[in-house]
């Protein structure tokens, strides 16, 4: 066979054999017949060339802007969160971070759609626990726990039941008091199902032995809206959320262990009887599973500059964003932990078996 090295891309020889070209130099047709196929030939190897060269290597990552889907509506804690967090990453990453919001279902939407993206560094998403744990637990979701590369996170959301200013009710017992009268009436607004907010309320009912009406929204945004609009009588919503709104509502209790020095006038389920209603929903971002250790190792760094710069903090201060920040290694480690507490919990309010 006679064939020659026509070019080479990568170490990647291309050659042209000559034995597969049908030559009949004698006659116009064939020479005709030789020119189609050398044209053929070329284009094809300058597909191959493209191709090549425009696979991205860790050591240019990122050569291009990177999308970080947020589960959650415009407006919402996370969202809101995490353009803070995109303001100041094109410092430390050298690329724009552009926000993509897929709301739905408690996040679900945005987090099955990222369980299909390339796993190239490019499409990150920003995780809320302990939902990407739980919602895969007791029903049927695209995304395991196991999609997401952890790289960072950012902060914890502690749990805040609360009321609209002019609502009769005014404190914990009240909410008790008006469940146990007339059980299943008092609805209960949240940002979904089995999201930090609705199993803050299931462990309420559990403890308290009353029946609650879980309203569960595509969001934090849409569940204070309805609210607010006098569609539900309370909120089980995130304290940067509820701590932004002002003077819009009343604050009846704080699932932390003691009172936050956000808000400090806040009492605990701890202190108003109810051990047990612990709960916050925390936040970080993620690469796509099967991402190279290259580009995870780059994107970490990153993203614990942007979490330590000083302009940053403040403005999350000011946000009502409470810090909670942990390394790849410390949230994997986390994760681990919380599976195994939030399987447990879920199974002692019997939502699994």
């Amino acid at each position: 066979m006679n064939s020659f090295t026509f070019f080479r891309v990568d170490n990647i020889s291309f050659n042209l054999s000559l034995h597969i070209l049908p030559i009949y130099v004698t006659e116009g047709v064939g020479i005709r017949m030789i020119k189609k196929s050398i044209a053929f030939f070329l284009c094809f190897s300058l597909f191959i060339l493209t191709s090549c060269s425009n696979e991205a290597s860790p050591d240019d990552f990122p050569d291009n802007s990177i999308q970080l889907i947020v589960a959650f509506s415009p407006g919402a804690a996370t969202d809101t969160q995490a353009r803070i967090i995109s303001k100041y990453a094109s410092s430390y990453l050298g690329q724009e971070l552009v926000i993509v919001n897929k709301p739905g279902g408690g996040g679900q939407v945005g987090w099955n759609s990222f369980s299909t993206v390339e796993a190239d560094g490019y499409t990150l998403a920003a995780y809320n626990l302990p939902h990407i744990i739980t919602q895969p637990l007791v029903g049927q979701t695209s995304f395991e726990l196991d999609t997401f590369e952890p790289l960072v996170n950012w902060g914890g959301d502690p749990t805040v039941f609360a009321v609209r200013s002019d609502s009769e009710i005014k404190t914990l017992d009240d909410l008790i008091v008006a469940a146990k009268q007339s059980p299943g009436s008092l609805t209960v607004g949240n940002a979904g199902l089995f999201v930090g907010q609705h199993l803050a309320t299931l462990l309420l009912e559990n403890s308290a032995d009353i029946d609650l009406e879980d309203v569960a929204y595509q969001g934090a945004a849409d569940a204070i809206a309805s609210l607010l609009g006098g569609h539900t009588d309370v909120v089980a919503g995130n304290l940067s959320d509820i701590y932004r709104l002002g003077s819009d509502v009343v604050p009846i209790a704080i699932a932390t262990e003691e009172r936050h020095p956000f808000s400090p006038d806040i009492p605990t389920f701890v202190e108003l009887g109810y051990p047990e209603v612990i709960m916050s929903t925390d936040r970080g971002i993620a690469a796509r599973k099967g991402t190279p250790p290259e580009i995870i190792e780059k994107l970490e760094k990153a993203f614990i500059q942007v979490l330590q710069d000083e302009d940053f903090l403040a403005e999350m201060e000011q946000a009502g964003a409470d810090m909670l920040i942990m390394n790849r290694e410390e949230v994997i480690a986390d994760l681990d932990v919380r599976t195994d507490t939030y399987q447990e919990l879920l199974e002692s309010i019997g939502v699994i078996d």
